[in-house]
């Protein structure tokens, strides 16, 4: 069942923020897993634009483009954490977050024996986080001083804790879902053939820097023939009638994201067109309400193409969701998190898990489009974050 939570949200307050608490609570959560399997130490990285492993315990997200600014997160047997961060960055972090040590990591060489004092020379298992994003330059001065340590990947464990969200998490995607919300309506008004996709793009961030959110991604505006690419960023290409215009927008209130997607149909499209997004939505529609907790998560593949299949549109759906984040995937405090959502998806759906459910048809005539919107898993089915599309006739983003 979908629950109906129309909220006039306070956007004033888009300053609220995971306390310390919460914070401190999640950084011994995960040294229980540490401990629970058996390693001496812990080392959680992120880098700059995948932020979301280190943010998670520090409530920090680093600035990029300025400098290369990971966070790696150490955590040594019981001893307090230990931050290594980016120069620049470090000088803010120092103030800011609940961690007392706070290191640049551009030292990590000079650093690495006072931090480690406890493995120095002698056996040890460590279990590497984030390891997918651990440059090899870093890793190579870690495995330098830590020569008898042996390195065990263990991403799962933090996936494990990061997919199912907290109140106070939902609380605040749920506030950057509706300025989401706000932004797509606004482009409504807004939008016309003549812009090029930069301008769209433009007046996207516009509306949700006005309303207090950050960006939590690049905003994603292809048109016409750019929309047969699953991504594409905003070129000066001129919106022409006729056109699909995929628009992509991910605000972040306080680190925590959305990922919101409507796909405009300009004046002077075809009836061919006009009846494949009217169709979209209406299998959007209809799926999300079936969406269940403790089902198993590929059943999402199986209610589109259910529906997809008999309208002939299988074609156009099915090499667009047999990869990653084919039907969607999580969110949180990265636009993109796990877990997947594909054909191949065979975990179940958990109470507090943030999704976004998305519909990719592409090779169409005029090309393609994306309707996108996230969702929360309750106990008893679906709270929607993102209400603007349910709450829309089928044919909200056709233009006349």
């Amino acid at each position: 069942m979908l629950i109906n939570r129309r909220d006039k949200l306070s956007l004033g307050n888009t300053n609220m923020q995971i306390e310390r608490e919460e914070l401190v609570e999640r950084t011994e959560r995960m040294r229980a897993q540490m401990n629970a399997h058996g390693f001496d130490a812990l080392i959680i990285y992120s880098d700059e634009y995948r932020s979301g492993n280190g943010t998670y315990f520090t409530n920090y997200k680093p600035i990029n483009l300025i400098e290369e600014s990971p966070q790696m997160l150490c955590l040594i047997g019981d001893l307090p954490p230990t931050l290594f961060i980016g120069r620049l960055n470090s000088y803010a972090a120092r103030q800011t977050v609940w961690i007392e040590d706070v290191r640049p990591i551009h030292k990590l060489n000079e650093f690495m024996p006072d931090v480690f004092a406890s493995l120095l020379g002698r056996p040890s298992r460590i279990g590497l986080i984030g390891d997918n994003l651990l440059p090899l330059s870093n890793y190579r001065v870690i495995q330098h001083h830590l020569q008898e340590a042996d390195f065990i990947s263990c991403t799962d464990l933090l996936i494990q804790l990061r997919q199912v969200k907290s109140s106070n998490e939902i609380d605040l995607m749920r506030k950057a879902a509706h300025i989401d919300d706000e932004v797509l309506a606004g482009l409504l008004k807004k939008i016309h053939v003549g812009q090029t996709e930069t301008q769209v793009a433009a007046e996207a961030e516009y509306i949700g820097r006005k309303m207090g959110a950050d960006l939590g991604s690049a905003t994603v505006v292809m048109s016409g023939p750019n929309t047969n690419f699953p991504a594409w960023r905003p070129s000066e290409r001129i919106i022409e009638p006729g056109d699909f215009v995929l628009v992509d927008f991910n605000p972040a209130v306080s680190n925590y994201c959305n990922d919101g997607g409507i796909t405009v149909l300009m004046p002077g499209a075809s009836q061919e067109q006009t009846d494949a997004l009217t169709f979209g939505h209406k299998v959007i529609k209809d799926v999300i309400p079936l969406i269940r907790p403790h089902t198993v998560a590929s059943t999402i593949y199986d209610l589109m193409l259910e529906r997809l299949e008999p309208a002939g549109y299988a074609d156009n759906f099915v090499p667009y969701a047999k990869g990653q984040r084919g039907v969607g995937h999580g969110v949180g405090l990265d636009v993109v998190e796990q877990p997947d959502l594909t054909i191949d998806s065979d975990f179940d759906l958990l109470p507090g898990m943030t999704l976004a459910i998305k519909l990719d048809l592409h090779g169409l005539t005029g090309g393609g489009f994306r309707i996108e919107c996230v969702v929360c898993v309750s106990e008893t089915g679906i709270d929607p974050l993102n209400e603007l599309i349910l709450a829309e006739n089928d044919t909200f983003t056709i233009l006349s």
